[in-house]
């Protein structure tokens, strides 16, 4: 009898040990926090760089997990959209400026002011801080600015004595003077402008170009501005790059051109980035991987502007309302902006990636990247492109549009601005043709979406 209490009390005891370990697992995975991030930096060193991030901060916060994923800026969109739609959003998602604003107004984005004051508000570069804040408070926060830059084949331009272009004559100038036949089949090999014909580049591009000729694409009461004058010497400017343009460039999608210009098919640029440097460094010859051979020069400015104006990449991160965790999404972005965390994204896009932090930008470890050292003139461009106010977000001429004018984001993806410029360029449409005909279309889709004051 007594042994067979034993044997209950023995069984009663492995029960409760049971029930406890599964009520202290339990209790574990209750406290353990997801944190879902989607970035669009789908470059493999970046997608490391992320994961090593993640790694150490998983290591000082055993109770998050970070489940970080890289998406292509065509899957983003879309499905940040779907995901608010079912209920499900991640914490944290990069976006463009004017989708942070167009979130920010539907009330779907929580603020960041917590990790503003642990970096340091006034450790963020100024021009960083106009990117989606309202009323006080940030709604985004950049996760590394890279203007565009002009790119341009040095020894090429030395070899024709072309120094920079100051105005868009200029640029055809050089254009026309480096479009080459140098097989003599008479015929060009060498075609002296690359552009992206993609809608989003397209977008971007004359969105910097109506700021470089002193116009605007809307008034004060959202009216669009396409058939302006300043619109029109911008389509006639297209028009005449397309004489210096590779066959087929309407086709031609952001990661062709700079395959363009490092494949020394094109002899300039137009809508380079700092992470060129990198792709220059990964696909020419050794003793080309220099800025002897591959410069930038400052973008010219229009017959009708007085400076120039760039377009700013700059996908601030947004925290979403009706996630699950973004008490959790924060400290993970308090953790990656931290000097030591945050050089180790920055670097693997360091020409690309300008960091948003003084204290990373101004540091030793910084200025003792070996990219840095190498394609520093590269980022002093883009710093004297910030410090000027001459860096704009996407269809952004003025920073307060992406608070007065919620409807860009719309026009994006409308196409209407694209297809403005492709029959002007391509189709041979009169400007003042194509523009009456995308300034209708623009017109209908802002009275539709409520946003006309005229």
């Amino acid at each position: 009898m007594q042994r067979i209490e034993s044997v209950r009390q023995l069984a009663l005891s492995v029960t409760c040990a049971i029930l406890f370990a599964g009520t202290v697992a339990g209790a574990a995975v209750a406290q353990t926090k997801v944190v879902r991030v989607w970035h669009t930096e789908t470059d493999p060193a970046s997608v490391k760089a992320v994961a090593e991030i993640v790694e150490r901060f998983e290591k000082a916060h055993p109770d998050i997990k970070i489940e970080a994923e890289a998406l292509a800026w065509g899957d983003l969109e879309p499905k940040i959209q779907a995901a608010l739609a079912a209920g499900a959003p991640p914490e944290l998602s990069h976006g463009q400026p004017i989708t942070c604003t167009a979130l920010q107004q539907q009330g779907l984005l929580l603020p960041l002011d917590d990790v503003v004051k642990a970096i340091g508000e006034s450790n963020v570069w100024d021009q960083i801080k106009q990117v989606c804040r309202a009323d006080g408070k940030y709604y985004g926060l950049v996760h590394a600015a890279g203007t565009s830059l002009l790119i341009y084949r040095a020894d090429w331009a030395k070899q024709k004595g072309l120094k920079a272009p100051k105005t868009w004559s200029d640029l055809i100038a050089n254009a026309k003077a480096l479009t080459m036949d140098t097989n003599g089949d008479g015929k060009p090999d060498v075609y002296g402008l690359t552009i992206p014909g993609d809608n989003l580049f397209i977008n971007i591009l004359v969105g910097e170009l109506i700021a470089a000729n002193g116009g605007q694409l809307f008034d004060d009461k959202n009216k669009p501005l396409f058939t302006d004058k300043k619109m029109i010497e911008v389509l006639n400017f297209w028009k005449e790059l397309t004489t210096a343009l590779p066959p087929g460039w309407e086709g031609h999608g952001y990661l062709d051109t700079f395959a363009n210009m490092y494949g020394q098919k094109a002899a300039m640029m137009f809508q380079g980035y700092g992470r060129g440097a990198s792709l220059i460094e990964k696909y020419v010859p050794k003793e080309m991987q220099n800025t002897d051979h591959f410069d930038v020069w400052m973008k010219p400015v229009g017959p009708s502007g007085n400076k120039p104006a760039v377009q700013v990449d700059e996908e601030p991160w947004m925290l979403l309302k009706g996630s699950k965790n973004p008490e959790a999404a924060k400290e993970f972005l308090k953790f990656f902006y931290k000097d030591e965390n945050y050089i180790e994204y920055i670097k693997s896009v360091p020409i690309h990636f300008f960091p948003i932090t003084k204290s990373l930008r101004q540091s030793a470890a910084y200025k003792e990247i070996p990219m840095v050292k190498r394609w520093g003139g590269w980022l002093e461009v883009q710093q004297e492109a910030l410090d000027g106010d001459l860096a704009k977000p996407t269809l952004v001429v003025k920073y307060e549009d992406l608070n007065t004018k919620p409807y860009l984001m719309q026009v994006l993806g409308s196409g209407i601005i694209r297809d403005m410029v492709l029959e002007t360029a391509v189709e041979g449409k009169k400007p003042e043709e194509a523009a009456a005909k995308a300034q209708a279309r623009a017109e209908a889709l802002i009275k539709k979406a409520g946003y006309a004051k005229w």
